[in-house]
């Protein structure tokens, strides 16, 4: 669904139709651009994480009094390594990114005067 989204995003920001005359806004393109790679990777990511845990570590044993067994002790186990923090990371910068853009249409459109 996101992919059907993004394409859909692009094939509007990039249509002569809905440009009227302004032409391309390749910040808006760059902006789609980076927060849907990093969506694919935080996605991607936690897929891989998923599959570790599930398949690979299905009988983790687990450390007594710190990670049960199973898949969600391993991964409580793997919570600080590099291949867990890249995607927690990727995905806090996604919302941010989300977040500057929505305060920055607003404080544009609120600083636009009536009739412009």
């Amino acid at each position: 669904m996101l992919a059907v989204l993004f394409f859909r995003c692009m094939a509007a920001l990039l249509s002569p139709i809905y440009r009227r005359g302004e032409g391309i806004k390749w910040g808006l393109v760059s902006y789609t651009v980076v927060m849907f790679s990093l969506v694919t990777i935080v996605t991607g990511m936690d897929l891989n994480i998923q599959s570790i845990s599930h398949i690979d570590n299905r009988d983790f044993p687990g450390v007594k009094g710190k990670f049960p067994p199973g898949p969600y002790g391993y991964l409580m186990s793997i919570n600080y390594k590099p291949i867990n923090l890249i995607p927690t990371a990727a995905f806090v910068l996604n919302n941010w990114l989300a977040d500057v853009f929505l305060v920055g249409s607003l404080f544009n459109n609120a600083l636009t005067p009536p009739g412009v």
